[in-house]
């Protein structure tokens, strides 16, 4: 599938909105969050490729007499990888073959939303596998390009051989032998070299190198003879290596000053293996390792743990200390990891994370491990450049490595994710994928947990700002539920809320969190008057129609003359609901508690939903703020804002998790600006002073 908590692109090719429609919610209810679009004519078809980026082409048989396979043609006229699967109006096998022969992923009835819900599932997986391969080779190809460069300009002597021929010579290499240039050399036997009374040795010395008897780096000295016929003494070191592509064998050469070449070979591996700061295996030496892993896990059943550790505070130690603090807590915790994880390989996977990947651990050990680390790495005060000292914390994720791993970049990804779901939890803790609960295990537990949570008060809530651009009066935040493990974790509410859901308790825990937010909120307003709070409800309190003179009274008990909750709503409930949703949001409104909109713009057309319903804020989806750099999500956000603005909605872009995002935003009109980069979720309502 697609990378978590990315919006899928989706381009559907068909004259039925209402069909459409379907899809994309029944997309929603298996998971899959869509930013969609609906063209019904080849000419809006070739405009929507030519301008946008898609995941999924959703192409009916014949859609206003454009055939699928125009827009076949169009995708491979433009050189496009985008999974094109046939909506059939019902099931044929002759279509559906001659649609696999003409190029197309597949081909599904268009009402079989099951079905296609399963085959786009499948499509978007292997076109996140295809993007993956894509992106490694770009990065193998730039690699290659770099140490080329390196080798080209490198004092050293250093040259590729296949079969006992030179297939390239760096320009040292060429001068120590005294040959004009490099062309003469190739071509040329490596043992024309040789003094001839080194011969036998050398052939010896490749004979047991060829034959993995000789280490690749033990050096073989001997006389080599340069073109006028004179010698020098050098010595040779060989190792395995590639050549546009073909696999061949390196020789490094360097006059013989009675030292070992092996430190040649290990600072050549530094540079191209190692992380300049910390000294660790950098990302590209890891995810070897875990290649490695894998296979090996597959092939004879060895476990590993993989850990991913996420520092949790990093722009904030960046802000008060700069580049050189941010150094210095870097190192410190590189050095504090490297004592847990001994010779297990550790690695410094980004700026702001490490990687670990630990043989013969089982789950609970693993959990152990990385709870021990965190409260280590939260307790210790590090050092930075002035004398002062500096706090921070991690969030660590863990998967499994067994006999089952799926691909590397998978298992990175389980990680990466469960991490996230820690700092979302409010950092300094860790979290375990859990494979038995991606597939739907049995919920009875979790019921148990839940009515237990509702009956005696054990959810926890966090509170985020929302920072008004305009600089307006009175302070405004997000609350946000989590549900407390035994164990210490935190379970956020995509994990719980679907279960509450299945067994009606939706409602239930949207008025636990009303009562008790709304309690926070009344007290907080005594040292900040003025101070509002947006809730998140489901589906189920959009069709209570109890609601609004509950919440007008819970109102009126934090500010009788003010309005200081803001009900909000996902796009997706109101679509689904959308005549309890015409009646809710005007009686709420009716009632003095504005209403909010989140996720939106995820629907085909997602105004034509505010011309049913009364709404004061709209909270873009996460979708709109993925990689700003690139000119068509800008102008994407910049439309759907400015659409906005001219129906004078207040407009809420979360996810600002970078000063560049914060940028580009703060010129749109937006109202309000959230994220991680700002602030994150705390347990208590503060803002924190603005840099």
């Amino acid at each position: 599938m697609a990378p978590k908590n990315e919006t899928v692109r989706l381009l559907v090719l068909h004259e039925s909105q209402d069909n459409a429609e379907q899809i994309v919610n029944a997309l929603k209810n298996s998971g899959i969050a869509t930013r969609p679009e609906l063209v019904t004519a080849e000419d809006d078809l070739i405009d929507a490729l030519k301008d946008g980026t898609w995941d999924i082409l959703l192409a009916g048989e014949i859609t206003n007499d454009t055939p699928y396979n125009n827009a076949l043609a169009q995708i491979r006229k433009q050189d496009k990888d985008i999974p094109v699967i046939v909506l059939m109006e019902k099931f044929d096998q002759e279509v559906a073959e001659e649609a696999l022969q003409n190029g197309a992923s597949d081909a599904v009835v268009a009402t079989a939303h099951q079905h296609l819900v399963l085959v786009i599932k499948r499509e978007l997986e292997n076109l996140n596998h295809r993007r993956c391969r894509r992106k490694a080779e770009a990065t193998l190809a730039d690699s290659e390009k770099r140490c080329q460069s390196l080798i080209d300009s490198s004092r050293d002597a250093i040259a590729y051989v296949h079969d006992g021929m030179h297939i390239y010579a760096n320009s040292a290499y060429v001068e120590l032998f005294g040959y004009e240039g490099a062309e003469d050399m190739e071509g040329m036997p490596v043992i024309d070299l040789v003094g001839k009374e080194d011969l036998s040795r050398f052939k010896d010395f490749l004979r047991a190198y060829s034959k993995g008897e000789a280490s690749t780096s033990e050096d073989l000295r001997f006389h080599g003879v340069k073109a006028d016929g004179s010698q020098i003494d050098a010595m040779m070191q060989l190792s395995a290596a590639t050549y546009d592509g073909e696999p061949c064998t390196q020789i490094i050469i360097r006059r013989d000053d009675g030292t070992s070449a092996a430190l040649l070979a290990e600072k050549l591996k530094e540079a191209t293996s190692y992380d300049q700061l910390t000294g660790l295996p950098n990302r590209q030496r890891f995810e070897e390792e875990l290649t490695q892993a894998v296979h090996k896990a597959r092939k004879d059943k060895s476990r590993y743990a993989l850990f991913s550790l996420a520092i949790d505070n990093i722009p904030q130690i960046n802000t008060a200390h700069g580049l050189a603090g941010t150094d210095a807590v870097i190192k410190t915790l590189a050095s504090v990891l490297v004592t847990h994880f001994g010779n297990a390989p550790l690695a410094r996977f980004s700026d702001s994370s490490f990687t670990a990947l630990v043989p013969g651990l089982d789950s609970e050990a693993a959990a152990a491990k990385a709870q021990t680390i965190c409260k280590q790495v939260h307790d210790q005060l590090m050092e930075i450049p002035g004398g002062k000292t500096q706090q921070t914390s991690l969030s660590i994720g863990v998967a499994m490595v067994g006999e089952t791993a799926p691909e590397p970049g998978e298992m990175l990804s389980r990680a990466i994710g469960a991490s996230e779901k820690a700092k979302l939890a409010g950092g300094n803790s860790m979290q375990l994928f859990n494979a038995a609960e991606q597939a739907g295990s049995s919920d009875s537990a979790l019921l148990e947990l839940l009515v237990d949570a509702i009956e005696n008060g054990k959810f926890k809530l966090l509170y985020q700002p929302l920072v008004d651009v305009e600089g307006g009066a009175g302070e405004f935040y997000e609350v946000f539920v989590r549900l407390p493990l035994a164990d210490g974790k935190m379970m956020t509410p995509d994990e719980f809320m679907p279960v509450a859901m299945r067994h009606q308790l939706g409602a239930k825990v949207d008025r636990w969190v009303m009562l008790n937010a709304a309690k926070q909120l009344k007290e907080h307003t005594k040292k900040a008057p003025n101070s509002r709070m947006l809730l998140n409800l489901t589906a189920e309190s959009l069709q209570d129609s109890t609601l609004a003179a509950w919440i007008s009274k819970l109102s009126k008990a934090i500010d009788p003359n003010g309005s200081p909750i803001v009900l909000q709503f996902t796009e997706n409930d109101m679509v689904t609901y959308l005549k309890a949703a015409k009646e809710q949001t005007t009686a709420l409104t009716q009632a003095g508690c504005p209403v909010a909109i989140c996720h939106f713009g995820t629907n085909l057309n997602p105004l034509n939903t505010l011309k049913h319903v009364t709404v004061s804020y709209i909270k873009l989806d996460r979708s709109f703020t993925q990689d700003l750099s690139n000119e068509e999500n800008m102008g994407a956000i910049k439309k759907i804002t400015s659409d906005l603005l001219a129906q004078n909605q207040k407009v809420i872009v979360s996810f600002v998790e970078n000063a560049q995002t914060l940028s580009k935003l703060w010129t749109l009109g937006v109202q309000y600006l959230q994220g991680y980069y700002l602030q994150p979720p705390g347990d208590t309502m503060h803002y924190e002073a603005q840099g």
